[in-house]
């Protein structure tokens, strides 16, 4: 089921982690969806206005800095587009702000992300243009 519904989905995958990006974008991938990965904060916010964005995952915290990803994730909510948290900082705050947003902590098994996401999914069926 969880295949059926990441097939034609649009997922963004906020990471910056170079090896947990890959291994979720071939998750995805092999589930029939279409990725875009965003390493940096500036790359996150313009890939989440792509208008057929299905769903995104989100880490928490980028980068050695520790910059904060709620930028991303009040755009997300703007854009009514569904989200969820991948990380291993701690993620009170965010599931405070936005506690419609599965956590799912690091490490954990690729398809246990996707499973998450396609449960954030309304159906089974590609997601609509948001720009009709």
């Amino acid at each position: 089921m969880m295949m059926m519904r990441l097939k034609g989905q649009s997922i963004l995958v906020v990471e910056h982690e170079p090896s947990v990006a890959r291994e979720l974008e071939q998750e995805f991938t092999q589930a029939g969806a279409k990725v875009f990965a965003a390493g940096r904060l500036r790359d996150a916010l313009y890939l989440a206005e792509y208008p057929a964005l299905s769903a995104a995952v989100v880490n928490v915290q980028m980068g050695r800095a520790g910059e904060s990803t709620a930028a991303v994730c009040h755009r997300l909510q703007d854009l009514g587009i569904p989200f969820m948290f991948y990380t291993k900082f701690d993620s009170t705050e965010a599931a405070s702000t936005w506690p419609q947003a599965p956590v799912v902590a690091k490490p954990a098994r690729s398809a246990e992300v996707a499973e998450a996401v396609a449960g954030l999914l309304p159906h089974a069926f590609p997601a609509p243009d948001r720009l009709q």
